[in-house]
């Protein structure tokens, strides 16, 4: 079995206005406050309720009082890429893309040593090149498959400054998985024409989405990512295991409630 699983960028209503009053509390509350601490606190509590948009504006808040932050720079990196991925199709996305990797190497500027820093690059190029791959087809192919290996490059150094950091396992999880399951003749045209492809496996999707579990058991994302991949090898029973605790967690952000749900859909389908 194999399914192309998208997550829903949308949150319940009445989650959103509950959260939305108290982060408005929370900003009025901290109004007469500025510094990159309360941009890192607000944006953080707006991505948690995914509500990107004013995630992107809390970080831009404290780059302005202190722009060679690298924290700001790899969270804003990061809230932007996700947004893009919230709203495929959106005029602005490229240019939301562009900014996401310029955020991004500004954070590795800043900090060389940070390992998320590099792990928000390979976020913002991956998606990025994701985006020119959709947009342009055949067009800047060249470039799409440059990106996948920045992005890999960047990612493989943020294991190596962090290796019990569980995100760069995990995007280096989905990295092969999602370039596992492109079409063949896809595949067949890059060897031919532009020099080659990745060497890409499930398996591979499988170890390094399996020691994000076991770096993060409590995440419903990584799980989830997980999931997919068995999915992608025909492995239903690890797949639905994999599903049935990842409903049994307590979710982290908004984004990994909306995952929940659609783990819950998916066993269902499954059994």
């Amino acid at each position: 079995m194999e399914r192309k699983l998208q997550a829903r960028m949308t949150t319940p209503r009445a989650f959103v206005i509950t959260i939305g009053f108290q982060l408005a509390a929370t900003g009025f509350a901290i109004a007469q406050t500025r510094g990159p601490g309360v941009s890192v606190t607000l944006g953080d509590n707006f991505m948690a309720a995914a509500m990107t948009a004013e995630a992107i504006e809390a970080y831009r808040s404290g780059l302005d009082d202190d722009p060679g932050n690298a924290t700001l720079h790899y969270k804003l990196s990061i809230a932007l890429a996700s947004l893009a991925q919230e709203t495929p199709g959106r005029d602005g996305d490229e240019e939301t893309l562009i900014e996401a990797v310029r955020a991004a190497s500004a954070a590795v500027r800043s900090d060389p040593n940070m390992s998320r820093a590099y792990t928000a690059l390979s976020i913002a190029v991956g998606r990025y090149g994701q985006h020119l791959a959709h947009a342009y087809r055949m067009k800047r192919a060249r470039e799409v498959i440059d990106l996948a290996e920045q992005a890999k490059a960047a990612v493989e150094y943020a294991v190596v400054l962090d290796p019990y950091d569980f995100a760069p396992h995990t995007i280096l999880g989905v990295w092969h998985r999602e370039l596992m399951i492109v079409h063949p003749a896809a595949k067949a045209v890059a060897r031919l024409i532009l020099g080659g492809y990745p060497d890409v496996s499930l398996e591979e999707s499988a170890r390094f989405l399996g020691r994000a579990v076991d770096l993060a058991p409590n995440r419903v994302t990584v799980r989830m990512q997980l999931a997919r991949t068995y999915l992608a090898m025909d492995d239903v029973d690890a797949a639905l295991s994999e599903l049935d605790m990842a409903v049994e967690l307590d979710p982290q952000s908004g984004f990994e409630r909306l995952e929940q749900e659609e783990a819950r859909e998916l066993i269902e389908e499954l059994r």
